[in-house]
C-alpha cells in the first residue's frame, strides 16, 4: 500500500508520527501476521509517496476478514483518511519458492 499524504502533513515528522501510529495499531487487526512500514528514502520517492505499508495476512481469503475488522476501519476511516491525499493498495500472494 502506499499513501501520500496531504501537504499540511507531508513532513519528516508526521511521516515518522503516522508510521508509529500504524505500527501501534494495524497489528492488533484480525489476521495481520507481519506488519512492515517504509518511509521515503530519497526525493523522488518523497514527491510522489510518504508510507509504504506492508501488511501480511495468512491468505488471500483473509484479506476481506482485515478489510471491516474494527481496528482496521477506525484506523483507515478516522485516522488515516482526514491526512490522506491518495492510497493505491495492491493485494499479492506470497510467493513459496519450490526447495
Amino acid at each position: 500500500m502506499l499513501i501520500k499524504l496531504k501537504k499540511a502533513y507531508a513532513t519528516d515528522e508526521q511521516r515518522a508520527q503516522v508510521a508509529a501510529a500504524t505500527a501501534s495499531t494495524l497489528p492488533k487487526a484480525e489476521g495481520v501476521r507481519a506488519l512492515r512500514i517504509g518511509t521515503p528514502a530519497d526525493g523522488r520517492t518523497r514527491r510522489d509517496w510518504d508510507l509504504c505499508l506492508q501488511v501480511v495476512l495468512d491468505d488471500v481469503e483473509a484479506v476481506e476478514r482485515y478489510r471491516v475488522d474494527p481496528v482496521h476501519r477506525a484506523y483507515a476511516d478516522v485516522f488515516l483518511r482526514p491526512m490522506l491525499e491518495r492510497i493505491h493498495v495492491f493485494d499479492f500472494e506470497r510467493f513459496e519458492p519450490e526447495s
